[in-house]
């Protein structure tokens, strides 16, 4: 199977014939067993940093939808999530909103291919890295990407949205 293929269907539609350079990476093809995103990182030989997690966030009344991306070794500030998406507060939307609205598994949710009306809003903090891994929307398949071009496919604002784990 191509690597490409291991993508869900709407990551691939999103990225292909962007002008991205990207690449795919299968936690199964690696050497080393990945349990966690350090192994990962470490099997990859990047910092920790680059390894990014996106959050799937909702408003209270279910009314807007957000995805936020931060590198996994930071602390998802809540309060300025929700001020960089227009709204007053956000909390993790639950498992089943995460499937109606994205078909992404909770363990590979992606901040490409997502629907019209989700805001999606990157961390500076990850714009300092030539490149990011950002979740494939399948489990264990991530995409290394430059933050720029994630910024640009998806639309995201930027904006300082953690703090130190």
């Amino acid at each position: 199977m191509d690597q490409i293929e291991k993508l869900h269907e709407n990551v691939h539609a999103a990225i292909q014939g962007r002008e991205a350079e990207y690449k795919v990476h299968d936690h199964r093809d690696l050497a080393t067993e990945i349990r966690t995103p350090a192994d990962f990182a470490s099997a990859l030989g990047y910092p920790v940093e680059r390894i990014a997690k996106t959050l799937f966030l909702c408003s209270p009344d279910r009314q807007v939808y957000a995805a936020a991306v931060c590198s996994v070794s930071r602390r998802l500030d809540f309060k300025s999530a929700a001020a960089a998406i227009g709204v007053s507060k956000v909390e993790v939307a639950s498992v089943e909103d995460l499937a109606a609205k994205t078909g992404y598994p909770r363990n590979g949710v992606s901040p490409l291919g997502l629907a019209d009306g989700i805001a999606v809003v990157v961390d500076r903090l990850l714009l300092d890295y030539p490149s990011i891994l950002i979740g494939g929307g399948a489990a264990a398949v991530e995409v290394e990407i430059a933050p720029a071009d994630l910024v640009r496919i998806s639309g995201a604002a930027v904006a300082s949205i953690t703090g130190a784990s």
